[in-house]
């Protein structure tokens, strides 16, 4: 067994793993064993820096659909306070170990064990694995999945599927400020998320899966656009960290939407509170 494997299986039976992960040991090992892996999340941090001007030392973000909590580590490296948003109770229990258990100072970071949507109530929750970055509340890309041998290698089964709380962004700013930027990733849900936001904020991106979802992300356009109708859109298409383009009006922006031709892009949204 080789080292590496040696130290993951030790971690692991004392429950240590997911807080090493967080840990500036982890960051020490990788420089040595593969720096790209380290180099790559530095250069995420540094885009990210450089994207959301005005950003300062304990800005609030919101992580939704935080998963087993990569881009959390992301802005917590930047100084951000994080809330990080995830109905998947494997990936609550990851995000607990990684950031808040067996620290004598606790990361800066509040977990809610919720799903975001339009409205506060419950929703069906389909599950391929417990903690799988593809769970979703979207029924739709469900069935996509289901038929797709191509997109992940296989088609996915969603066997399991539970039934989740849901608040709305406006629930959350309520409970813990207004937020500086919005990440949300939600597999197909991303314009039900933002149904739910009834204020503009200076940043926010969302995630869409093309072509099945490009009505959605139209919509998601759309209703970025009535809040703030002179906020400003770009995106990336397939790793950071670089934009694709120059900030662009809503009506420009859906012109260049309906162009794109990759599976999956991230789309970004700024308001005049972030403009300089």
């Amino acid at each position: 067994m080789s080292l590496k494997s040696t130290a993951k299986s030790a971690l692991k039976q004392f429950h240590l793993y997911e807080r090493a992960k967080a840990s500036c040991l982890y960051d020490l090992f990788w420089r040595v064993a593969d720096k790209k892996i380290i180099d790559s999340r530095d250069r995420e941090i540094d885009f990210y820096k450089d994207l959301l001007v005005g950003f300062r030392k304990g800005g609030l973000f919101f992580d939704i659909g935080a998963n087993q909590g990569f881009k959390t580590g992301i802005f917590l490296k930047m100084g951000a306070t994080v809330v990080a948003v995830d109905p998947d109770e494997r990936n609550q229990e990851v995000l607990q170990k990684k950031f808040l258990a067996y620290r004598f100072r606790k990361k800066p970071v509040t977990l809610v064990a919720k799903a975001v949507g339009e409205e506060r109530g419950s929703r069906t929750f389909w599950i391929d694995e417990p903690g799988s970055a593809k769970n979703t509340l979207s029924e739709k890309w469900v069935e996509i999945l289901r038929g797709d041998e191509k997109r992940f290698g296989r088609p996915l089964d969603f066997r399991q599927n539970v039934r989740v709380n849901t608040i709305t962004l406006e629930d959350l700013i309520r409970a813990h400020g207004r937020p500086f930027f919005v990440k949300i990733d939600v597999e197909g849900h991303e314009a039900n998320v933002l149904a739910g936001l009834k204020q503009p904020i200076p940043y926010l991106s969302f995630e869409v899966n093309l072509p099945e979802f490009r009505n959605e992300g139209l919509k998601c356009i759309e209703l970025l656009e009535q809040l703030a109708p002179t906020g400003r859109f770009n995106h990336i298409i397939d790793s950071y960290p670089k934009l694709s383009g120059d900030w662009i009006s809503a009506e420009e922006f859906r012109g260049v939407f309906r162009q794109c031709t990759e599976e999956s892009i991230e789309v970004f949204w700024k308001t005049m509170a972030g403009l300089t």
